[in-house]
């Protein structure tokens, strides 16, 4: 079951990171992120461009409105269940989403759902100031002009198809003319359920002052009247009354204890200066500046810890692997189908081949690219000696590097390092596997192609798996180092 998070911002640059991470820190991943920005003259677009998110989709849509961004939103997901969580709003807990997942599974018939919001101030979490509960909502409070917390609620994408989206026209109170349509006049069911989903700052459009109350009553009274629902406007108007008890009757310890606060997954500046950045797409590759692409693999993750392989400015990653896809969630892209799939420029004259290839896949090589092609052996050695080769790489040159992890990056940095121009590849045994030299992984080990990897040259990499899986372990457990770690796709 998907479920589609709708995030409408405008200017949020001091909230919408805590927005953000909260999403990032749900443990149900069949998430669909999609942000609608109103025209933001802050950094606020900065943060969502460096959001790690491989499922957020974002659109700018300038002078639209709350309404029309939310309405705008709903269009663009996927059929499945759809919230709405605010700029400045984030989730309860990490399971906050899988909680209600697991609710809307158990009552299938059920096509809207309704949780409980609690409000604090400003940056203080867990000062808890108002609950705003869903779980003594009726129908007929709606002719009061009282509703159920809509930050709370999930809701079918299949009613906003069949009884229309919410009233652009509005300012404030679209979302009671939406389930004033939807719960009293057509008689949709809904439910209840007594948990609380989302923490919201104090200070919201609906919230903010009494010139926002009268707004909100006003539209209401004319939501009643498009419905033609006769009511009585002073009860409207003291629908506060009925509101105190959200601000005193409330258990505050009891509801900060289901409170887990979300991991910072990233911070835009601190990305800018440390991260690594994931290609998804071949054609992204930066063929036009210097760059090095390597695999963001178990061996990379694992000597990471003991910093024989780091970041670096130029430094580009497919994901290939399991053990890395448990922090990235594009798709894995092994070496071999990259060799495969790769498309050079005209502008790239010749390929180097840095460490030892066979006749085979230099013909492979020629066939496929159709370029000039000159290896470079090197010797068996460590590498503080492979550095001290002089490579001198051409401006219209790309370079593949077949040593394995760590190797092949260290001399990556290398070669960056002592030459002007550089489009430095580590492929490690890839071409000798693109090229028919080796033979490719069963379809039934393509996740573990590191065991299948074992059947030639066994015990130096039985010895190199054990090394990269105790670095891992230690820098994932131990140290929770990738915790830490910022990962972002490329523009």
């Amino acid at each position: 079951m998907k479920i589609t998070i709708i995030t409408v911002t405008l200017n949020s640059e001091a909230t919408i990171r805590d927005t953000l991470n909260s999403v990032l820190s749900q443990t149900y991943k069949n998430i669909e992120h999609i942000i609608i920005d109103g025209g933001s003259k802050d950094k606020t677009l900065d943060i969502i461009k460096a959001y790690p998110n491989q499922n957020k989709k974002l659109y700018k849509l300038p002078k639209s409105g709350i309404y029309k961004a939310i309405n705008f939103g709903i269009k663009k997901s996927g059929m499945s269940y759809i919230t709405i969580l605010n700029s400045d709003d984030f989730f309860q807990s990490n399971d906050s989403v899988l909680k209600m997942v697991k609710k809307i599974k158990k009552h299938k018939k059920i096509s809207v759902f309704f949780s409980n919001v609690v409000y604090f101030k400003d940056n203080n979490f867990i000062n808890i100031k108002r609950l705003f509960s869903s779980i003594k909502f009726k129908r007929w409070h709606l002719s009061l002009g009282l509703m159920p917390a809509h930050p709370g609620s999930y809701i079918k994408k299949s009613i906003y198809m069949k009884y229309g989206m919410y009233e652009e026209s509005f300012k404030i109170a679209s979302d009671f003319d939406f389930f004033l349509r939807i719960l009293y006049i057509n008689r949709v069911n809904f439910k209840n359920i007594d948990m609380t989903s989302i923490r919201m700052r104090l200070g919201g459009i609906s919230g903010k002052n009494i010139w926002s109350y009268v707004i909100s009553t006003k539209e209401i009274l004319e939501s009643f009247k498009i419905n033609k629902i006769k009511k009585l406007k002073l009860i409207i108007f003291l629908r506060f009354v009925f509101k105190v008890e959200q601000l005193f009757f409330y258990n505050k310890d009891k509801i900060n204890k289901s409170f887990k606060n979300y991991k910072i997954h990233f911070d835009v500046n601190e990305m800018k200066k440390k991260s690594f950045v994931l290609i998804d797409k071949l054609n992204k590759i930066p063929f036009k500046n210097n760059f090095i692409l390597s695999a963001m693999n178990l061996a990379f993750l694992g000597y990471l810890i003991k910093n024989k392989v780091n970041f670096h400015k130029n430094q580009y990653h497919w994901l290939d692997g399991v053990w890395a896809k448990r922090y990235i969630g594009i798709k894995k892209k092994p070496g071999r189908e990259l060799v495969d799939k790769l498309k050079i420029p005209s502008t790239i004259k010749t390929i180097y081949v840095v460490g030892n290839i066979t006749k085979k896949t230099t013909i492979y090589l020629k066939k496929k690219f159709k370029k000039k092609i000159i290896n470079i052996k090197l010797p068996y050695a460590p590498i503080s000696v492979l550095k001290k080769q002089k490579i001198i790489l051409p401006k219209n040159s790309l370079t593949f590097v077949t040593l394995p992890t760590p190797k092949q990056e260290q001399l990556a940095y290398s070669l960056a390092k002592n030459n002007k121009n550089y489009k430095v590849i580590c492929i490690g045994a890839s071409l000798a596997i693109a090229s028919g030299e080796e033979r490719k992984v069963p379809n039934f080990l393509s996740n573990y192609e590191f065991i299948w990897r074992l059947r030639t040259d066994t015990w130096r990499r039985i010895k190199r798996l054990l090394e990269s899986l105790y670095f891992y372990t230690k820098g994932s457990i131990i140290q929770k180092k990738y915790d830490k770690i910022y990962f972002r796709e490329i523009e």
